[in-house]
């Protein structure tokens, strides 16, 4: 079987991996830093370190590629774990790349600090489309969702002031540059005052990646077993998987 390594740096991976077996089957090994989250907001050299220590954890499992699920790592690591272990890594940004390029109209990036300081996707749309691009580190979002309670009070106030901006100026395009953030797409799109375009990279991973298996086995690692983390696997995803938590990283 093809061995696909996805990682993150807590739950919000595992909705890419949500969309991934829809279309995929596959081995797939799933790595969540629930121990270290959130990323984005640290040193660019710890979350490198932090990066290298999950593929090393991955590489005992003979891992064909990997999916960087996480934004952060994305923008920060790719071509350093490229070059390092000289294997294919698809860093989710690319495809929430790709899937903005087809679409028109302004855009809104939503992410965490990290993420939007990197300016990834305004520096390429920007470059290749007629379009704006505004940009909201949405910084407390990670946090509410790794907490596993959801206060729905405390969402609304947050995603109010991250989504002024679009509400002021009715942007199009509503790029979810973190992957906890499907987790709340329903919040997202209940405090936005007008209809928009959502865009999740990983729906468009989904479609891009093609493996030709015929049996799907599910594998996730955990660092940290914490208040949310079975509870949001169970609702995240519908297929049976194995579940480890491991101290190792």
């Amino acid at each position: 079987m093809t061995r696909i390594g996805i990682f993150d740096s807590g739950l919000g991976g595992l909705t890419v991996l949500r969309e991934l077996i829809k279309t995929n089957k596959a081995s797939y090994f799933y790595f969540g830093d629930t121990l270290r989250v959130p990323y984005g907001g640290r040193e660019k050299e710890e979350i490198i370190s932090f990066a290298e220590d999950i593929v090393d954890y991955l590489e005992n499992y003979n891992i064909d590629y990997y999916i960087i699920a996480c934004n952060t790592i994305s923008v920060l690591a790719t071509d350093i774990l490229k070059e390092k272990y000289n294997k294919d890594f698809i860093p989710i940004t690319d495809m929430g790349l790709r899937a903005s390029l087809a679409c028109d109209g302004d855009f809104l990036v939503l992410g965490t600090k990290t993420t939007v300081n990197s300016h990834f996707y305004k520096n390429n749309i920007e470059k290749l489309k007629d379009a704006k691009v505004y940009e909201v580190a949405a910084t407390k979002l990670v946090d509410l969702i790794e907490s596993g309670t959801l206060d729905e009070e405390n969402l609304k106030f947050y995603l109010d002031d991250y989504l002024q901006i679009a509400n002021e100026k009715k942007i199009p395009n509503i790029i979810l540059a973190c992957t906890h953030y499907p987790i709340i797409r329903d919040s997202i799109e209940k405090r936005l005052t007008y209809k928009a375009n959502i865009i999740d990279p990983a729906s468009y991973a989904s479609k891009f990646l093609k493996s030709d298996d015929e049996n799907l086995d599910i594998n996730i690692f955990m660092s940290k077993k914490t208040t949310a983390t079975e509870n949001l696997i169970g609702k995240i995803l519908s297929s049976p998987y194995k579940l480890t938590y491991t101290e190792e990283v």
